[in-house]
């Protein structure tokens, strides 16, 4: 039995299921790729097959990427860690992770929200995931 959908046999489908990004790199049709890392680039303990490669050829073409991660990391541990695993960093023109924003707010606290939390905080994760790591002398200076 198949499944029932509303699309009609002359609509135009708005997506395409493409089984790698070698489509895409071919057409240079985007100039940025955001590129999450765990999952797609690695499994935490190596590379994904081709994917190094894939980076070197994308690079070729002039498109820029950025690493994106929902860790707890800092930016530069996240690059060390790639780095690691045998990517070249200078393949990236960056890397954003929740850890490198939440430091970044927590450094400026121009933001509303952060601004309320007060001048100490404590940020509690593994030892061996790259824990957000502030100067509280610079940041958190005694009242």
């Amino acid at each position: 039995m198949m499944p029932k959908t509303s699309i009609s046999s002359n609509e135009v489908l708005l997506f395409q299921c493409l089984g790698g990004i070698r489509q895409l790199a071919e057409t240079q049709h985007f100039k940025a790729w955001l590129l999450d890392q765990f999952g797609v680039l690695h499994d935490g303990k190596q590379p994904y097959p081709g994917a190094i490669s894939t980076l070197e050829k994308l690079a070729a073409t002039g498109a820029k990427m950025v690493v994106i991660s929902n860790s707890s990391r800092r930016a530069s541990v996240t690059v060390d860690k790639l780095r690691s695993l045998g990517f070249d960093p200078s393949l990236f023109v960056g890397a954003i992770t929740s850890g490198e924003l939440t430091h970044q707010y927590l450094q400026r606290r121009d933001d509303d929200w952060f601004a309320t939390l007060g001048r100490s905080c404590i940020h509690i994760t593994w030892s061996d995931r790259g824990a957000i790591s502030l100067e509280v002398a610079v940041l958190f200076p005694e009242v």
